[in-house]
């Protein structure tokens, strides 16, 4: 018996949807060269950059996660 065929359907990996680890917006990947991207815009990427600095800088940050300034 041999194994059931993808559904014509079903999206190929440099297709299928993902969706943003900032806004949650769903997005498609672009390019199947590297990893598959986090962040669906540029500016997206610039807020998380801003919010990581941000939440390191705080005074109850957990050890470990204070940048030197």
């Amino acid at each position: 018996m041999s194994a059931p065929a993808r559904p014509a359907n079903f999206p190929h990996t440099a297709t299928r949807q993902l969706h943003c680890a900032c806004c949650g917006r769903p997005f498609v990947r672009p390019s199947t060269r590297g990893p598959a991207p986090l962040y669906c815009s540029v500016d997206c990427q610039k807020q998380m950059r801003v919010r990581t600095r941000v939440w390191s800088q705080r005074d109850d940050a957990p050890f470990g996660l204070r940048r030197a300034s």
